[in-house]
């Protein structure tokens, strides 16, 4: 049967869907209503069947009280009936302690009386002994019959009188006796009596809450009689009541019916609402709009009143404004003319760029692929050309090459004449790559020198070749994966962060994201392909220095940036024609492509051997030159890693290329450090440098800790292998 509790019945209004509107009336938790006379009467009378049933539930928990009640009350009357026993007993009990009472007082007087019956039995014994001694006195003193017949006479009495007292003593004795055995019966008695007395006490209190509880049971029966008429008259109301439910059910089940369908209609009339609200929120802001646009209407009016009246003033200058026009549109003529020359000066400009630079490209791919081949191949042919290098130099050279993505710039340095410039030339040679030398004036201060400018006067751009090589790489599609080495040839002639130190961080930032040149040329238009220059990854950068004292020495951020190798001064001067093998080997044909130089490429793992003994080493070295205030940081570290991994054949000659970057990157850092100052940590650093067991790095640092005026004076990692050139 469905649950109506929550339903509040309205009559009165009979309630039909569409014709009035649906609204709830709270109140007692009421989640709906119901309108309408008929039906609401009908509600009405299961409603207040559902609460007479209530009622009646009510009815019956109370009545299971009084039950319960009536249970106590019979054992009230049980205890009722024990009742009068109870108090004849008392009344016994109460009476014993009477009499035991009175013996006991009996006893008292008997024992007072016996008390002075002994005092006496003792005066009457101190008497006759005095007697006794008077006769003994008188025995001895002799006194006449008359005196000894008296004091006889008086023995007599004496005897007489204790013979009595003796009798009336075994008498009381015998009393006390009699007495004593009624005490101790007495005694039981009075425990008996004083455990009964508590016993009653107890008795009393629960007689008295028996009576309290006897009253409220009486009450309560009272109650208990009205309840069961009540329930009587309420039973059979619940009879006719279920019989009138049954005949109500099919209109109850019909009008649970018609609920649901009132409640579908009012969620969907709440849905429409929801959009009638909305749309009249939108009728409103048009409404709004309207009267804003209307206000705007009248103002244009105004102005439109205000301009027909200037309308007039404006066609009679008409003619004038038409010749006006016509001279505008001859400008716009000149003025495209003037814009068609200006796009033909800025090709003009950039004529330079386009001057053809690539020559006798090779057409075919270098098949290397074994990297200890290739080196192999590259000595040998070096040695055809009549020169001679250390194998750690060539070592050096094509490693620093391979990890410029962090190491951006390979500077060979030494005294002029060593082969400095011959090795990338003769490098490039071998792998077929293009050489871009630039060689540096002491003049240059700028950025410009090292890529170009634009001549005002002229309208000409002056690019050097590395901007010429820049522009047309990306442009020319022989050029597609080939390598390009771009020498800096005595790069130390001005100072090089003057020119070099820009473009130096742009190179650095190649390895992360594309990097841009762009090309100053004034305020002529330039496309945005045209005006960037991409420097691509396949530009690999050379520089070398001649240490005399016509050059600068580099600083710190040029050299955590790039590799330095030193040539140094040869044991044997040698011709050329002494070193030159007649039946030596020529370079190979074709081109070795980027891709493949790539490939000998390895990145650092973290957990392998080789990466765990260059941290160990370089985390002590770097303790003690943090000491002599010079530390380095990450990238210092990760240029040596770096190298280190991509030595060829770095597992049997870890030592060779540890000690490259200990005089490449980390020694050149303590020049001017005070030997005497520093002695402690200079000896630390020595005893790292003997662990790696390096005989020209422990030479090198040797020698520059002899340097003149007391100051560290790094000259560079000299291998004493080499041969004249």
């Amino acid at each position: 049967m469905p649950n109506f509790s929550d339903w509040l019945i309205v009559g009165s209004v009979t309630f039909f869907v569409g014709a009035t509107s649906s609204f709830v009336i709270p109140g007692g938790g009421a989640s709906g209503a119901l309108l309408g006379s008929t039906t609401g009467a009908v509600l009405g009378a299961v409603i207040s069947s559902k609460r007479q049933d209530d009622k009646q539930e009510d009815t019956i928990i109370r009545l299971k009280q009084l039950e319960q009640q009536l249970v106590k009350q019979e054992e009230w009357e049980r205890i009722e009936a024990e009742l009068p026993n109870l108090i004849a007993r008392v009344a016994e009990l109460r009476k014993q302690q009477t009499e035991l009472a009175t013996v006991e007082g009996q006893f008292v007087q008997k024992r007072e009386e016996l008390q002075q019956v002994e005092q006496r039995l003792t005066t009457l014994n101190q008497q006759r002994e005095e007697l006794e001694q008077r006769i003994a006195t008188i025995n001895q003193q002799k006194p006449d019959l008359s005196t000894l017949e008296k004091l006889q006479v008086q023995i007599e009495q004496f005897k007489l009188d204790k013979s009595g007292l003796e009798g009336q003593i075994n008498a009381l004795r015998s009393q006390i006796e009699s007495l004593e055995v009624q005490k101790r019966s007495l005694l039981s008695i009075d425990a008996e009596f004083a455990t009964k007395q508590v016993h009653l006490e107890s008795l009393n209190r629960q007689i008295q809450e028996l009576e309290s509880k006897s009253q409220q049971l009486e009450q309560r029966a009272a109650e208990l009689e009205l309840l069961r008429a009540t329930y009587d008259g309420i039973f059979s109301q619940k009879q006719s009541f279920e019989e009138r439910i049954n005949q109500l059910r099919p209109e109850i089940d019909r009008l649970e019916a018609e609920k649901q369908r009132i409640l579908q209609a009012i969620q969907q009339n709440q849905q429409e609402y929801s959009k009638i609200e909305e749309l009249r929120q939108k009728l409103h802001s048009l409404n709004m709009q309207i009267r804003d646009r209307e206000s705007q209407l009248r103002e244009l009016e105004r102005e439109i009143q205000q301009l027909n009246g200037i309308k007039a003033g404006i066609e009679e200058n008409n003619a004038g404004l038409k010749q006006e026009k016509e001279q505008f549109e001859d400008d716009i003529r000149r003025i495209k003319g003037e814009i068609e020359n200006l796009e033909n000066s800025s090709e003009v400009a950039l004529r330079s760029l386009k001057e053809r630079l690539w020559l006798n490209l090779p057409n075919t791919k270098q098949n290397i692929e074994d990297e200890h081949k290739f080196l192999e191949g590259f000595v040998t042919y070096i040695q055809s050309q009549g020169l001679a290098f250390p194998k750690r130099v060539i070592h050096a050279f094509h490693t620093s090459l391979k990890v410029q993505d962090i190491s951006a710039l390979v500077i060979l340095a030494g005294i002029s004449g060593t082969g400095k410039s011959e090795l990338p030339q003769k490098y490039a040679d071998y792998i077929g790559a293009q050489l871009l030398t630039l060689a540096v004036q002491p003049r240059w201060d700028s950025p410009q020198d090292l890529q170009g400018f634009y001549n005002y006067v002229e309208k000409k751009f002056k690019p050097t070749d590395l901007m010429r090589g820049l522009y047309q790489y990306s442009r020319d599609s022989a050029m597609e994966n080939r390598i390009v080495i771009v020498l800096l040839d005595e790069m130390n002639l001005a100072r090089v962060e003057y020119y070099f130190s820009e473009f130096l961080s742009k190179l650095e930032t190649r390895r992360s994201r594309p990097t841009y040149l762009e090309i100053d040329v004034g305020s002529l238009p330039l496309k945005d392909n045209e005006r960037r220059l991409e420097i691509p990854n396949q530009f690999l950068f050379v520089g070398t220095m001649n240490e005399d004292e016509t050059t600068q020495s580099l600083s710190d951020k040029v050299l955590d940036r790039a590799n330095v190798i030193t040539f140094g001064k040869p044991k044997n001067l040698q011709l050329r024609q002494q070193n030159q093998h007649q039946n030596g080997t020529g370079r190979p044909s074709g081109y070795l492509a980027y891709s493949d130089l790539k490939q000998w490429t390895k990145i650092p793992e973290p957990q392998s051997d080789v990466v765990e003994k260059v941290k160990y080493y370089l985390d002590r070295a770097n303790n003690v030159m943090e000491k002599m205030g010079h530390p380095f940081a990450h990238r210092v570290y990760q240029g040596i890693t770096q190298y280190v991994v991509n030595y060829p054949m770095v597992e049997s000659a870890f030592n060779f290329a540890l000690a490259d970057q200990f005089g490449q990157k980390l020694l050149p850092k303590l020049r001017g450090v005070m030997i005497d100052e520093a002695h402690e940590e200079l000896e630390e650093l020595e005893k790292i440098i003997a662990e790696i067991g390096d005989y020209p790095l422990i030479e090198a640092f040797r020698k520059a800790r002899e340097g003149r005026y007391g100051q560290f004076q790094w000259q560079g990692l000299v291998y004493q292998d080499e041969r004249a050139i």
